[in-house]
């Protein structure tokens, strides 16, 4: 075969306007780091060698002349389908996939730009230099004309059951999009089109892209310098952007942010496994002292069906913090960022196979990939994507939050949720209850309530009132008034897994009305307290092709007090320092993270309390 000759083969690259665009940080690049990466990526698998250049020097002249340092490594290597069922060493040559891989590694001062394809292990490289901030990354590409087409965002809500990510296109969604609790969501990726044509970024990778013709090597590095001498000079500036959640450095935040909960994107993981060649999971043994992985993909799917809930730090070991118990999943604090670790979970035995055969740690994957979110005592804050973000407009949320607060005079006597002492001859709640309350007062005109409590209930009361139908979750303490988060936890998390019983078909509604006709919990107290189950089936059938019909969601509790939240508010925004400043910092990001939940599945919310 004729070799290929390293500087003619790069003289024939023609590639796309994409790479990812990153600072050096403290790292020094010589020709050691490069060969050091390149061996990682060659190291363990089947190749044949087309092009390996060592930070060889490129003087390019636009918009300015600059020295620049590339490294390029271009291979074939092997793959097998995974539909074929064979022994490695038994494969048929024949059936076997030939690829192309490429790496290019471009120094322009203290940048670093790479482009690659087919290409693995490198995330150690990666993770050791600076992502852009988001708003550069996006903004050097944003001027007057820009319109942006498509937004993938991810939401900052720790509530396992809250929607994770979503994603929005239209033609100018500037003028489309909602926008309600933007300032807690995150940018994963922008597409957009401006004056120089249509363009890409991927804040979670820091990959910017141009579309358009390809371009030749010469071409590709003058492009890479235009935007590395936008990148260098950036000054941030309101844009549609900037409506969005903060990135925020963690280098200067780290020390002022102690990790209290951990939410694992375990679907993110899942998607990538099922992307690969192989997509079992194994277990790693130890046999006759030799390494032995073991097919239990069924463990893994265990994940995957329940999800991972959303994980209380709370035992710190040095600079772990990790759920208390044994064999639990932690955070590592580091200098660069936050990353997960076993502490002898079961996730540290985990591997999955990549392409190239090698076996790699789940945990591993989940710190590469960065499908983990974490949550901070200061709310303001969270870390997901491998990057730190703030809700700046925190305080923009306080007049939300306040507007969905209805004070209810009665709540004050409340003692219980449901009151006790009943018997076989009571016919309704006590009157101290949260219960009595939400019938007699609260709902009392509806056209339908129906008390849901006990077995597979969607709500502790539904209620239909001409074209809105209502789902009240209650809950209740001691009585105190208070400005915590955690009292707010449990109930926003019953009601947000309810969401999917809030649009029942034929079937759902036939099976809940079998439970309607009966009494409650023993006692003479009917289920429906107004009207009767076939009420049920009649109105909301009714109201299914209503195009105004109203859904919402009620949480009735006696553990806020709206005149309290009101003044501790204002107090924030006047800059008076108070002891619970914290504690209500974090029940205005819960709350605020409940209504966005609402907003995004069409839901109206009402919380009830006290005045």
């Amino acid at each position: 075969m004729k070799n290929i000759d390293k500087l003619h083969l790069r003289d024939h690259l023609t590639l796309n306007e994409g790479a990812y665009f990153f600072k050096k940080n403290e790292i020094e690049i010589g020709n050691n780091k490069i060969h050091e990466i390149f061996d990682s990526v060659l190291n363990e698998i089947e190749y044949k060698l087309l092009t390996k250049i060592y930070r060889e020097k490129e003087c390019v002249n636009i918009p300015d002349t600059q020295e620049v340092y590339y490294s390029l490594l271009v291979f074939k290597f092997t793959t097998y389908p995974s539909f074929l069922d064979f022994e490695k060493e038994e494969f048929p040559p024949i059936l076997a996939e030939n690829k192309l891989a490429y790496l290019l590694i471009v120094e322009i001062k203290d940048y670093v730009v790479i482009i690659k394809k087919n290409i693995s292990h490198i995330s150690s490289f990666i993770n050791s230099l600076t992502p852009i901030p988001a708003d550069t990354l996006a903004g050097v590409l944003i001027d007057n004309d820009t319109v942006f087409q498509q937004m993938k965002l991810s939401n900052m809500n720790m509530n396992e059951n809250a929607m994770r990510n979503k994603s929005y296109e239209a033609n100018s969604l500037e003028n489309t999009m909602p926008m309600f609790g933007s300032n807690h969501t995150v940018v994963n990726t922008a597409r957009f089109s401006n004056a120089d044509g249509l363009c890409s970024v991927n804040i979670n990778t820091s990959r910017l892209a141009k579309f358009g013709s390809k371009k030749n090597f010469k071409k590709l590095l003058e492009w890479m310098n235009i935007l590395i001498a936008k990148i260098d000079v950036y000054i941030p500036q309101e844009s549609f952007f900037s409506r969005f959640a903060k990135p925020q450095s963690w280098k200067k935040q780290k020390d002022n942010l102690e990790p209290v909960s951990l939410l694992i994107g375990i679907f993110k993981i899942h998607s990538y496994i099922q992307s690969l060649q192989c997509t079992d999971i194994f277990l790693k043994k130890e046999k006759e002292g030799k390494e032995e992985y073991v097919v239990k993909t069924d463990i893994f799917e265990q994940y995957i069906k329940t999800g991972v809930k959303c994980l209380s730090l709370d035992e710190k070991e040095i600079d772990i913090y990790r759920k208390k118990g044994k064999r639990n999943i932690g955070v590592k604090k580091m200098k660069s960022g936050l990353k997960i670790v076993a502490c002898g979970n079961l996730f540290d035995s985990l591997y999955y196979c990549e392409d190239d055969g090698r076996y790699v740690k789940i945990i591993d994957l989940i710190n590469n990939l960065g499908c983990f979110s974490i949550g901070f005592s200061d709310y303001s804050y969270i870390y997901m994507g491998k990057r730190l973000y703030m809700n700046v407009g925190i305080q923009k949320d306080f007049e939300a939050i306040l507007s969905i607060l209805y004070p209810v005079r009665e709540i004050a006597n409340v003692t219980s949720e449901k009151g006790d002492g009943y018997d076989a001859t009571s016919t309704d709640f006590k009157i101290d209850s949260m219960f009595s309350v939400v019938e007699k007062n609260i709902f009392k005109d509806a056209d339908f309530l129906f008390c849901d409590d006990l077995g597979n209930e969607w709500a502790d009361h539904i209620a239909i009132k001409e074209n809105s139908i209502s789902y009240i979750h209650s809950k209740c303490n001691d009585g105190s008034a208070t400005l915590s988060a955690s009292k707010f936890q449990e109930v926003i998390g019953q009601a947000i897994k309810n969401i999917g019983n809030m649009n029942p078909d034929d079937k759902a509604i036939e099976k809940k009305m079998e439970r309607m006709d009966g009494k409650w919990n023993k006692t003479n107290i009917n289920k429906c307290r107004i009207g009767v189950s076939i009420d049920y089936e009649r109105l909301y059938k009714k109201l299914r092709y209503n195009p105004n019909k109203v859904q919402e969601i009620c949480l009735a509790v006696n553990y806020l007090s709206k005149s309290a939240l009101t003044n501790a508010f204002d107090k924030i925004k006047n800059g008076q320092p108070f002891k619970q400043k914290n504690y209500v910092v974090q029940l205005a990001w819960l709350l605020s993270g409940f209504i966005s939940t609402c907003k995004d599945a069409d839901i109206n919310c009402r919380i009830f309390c006290k005045e």
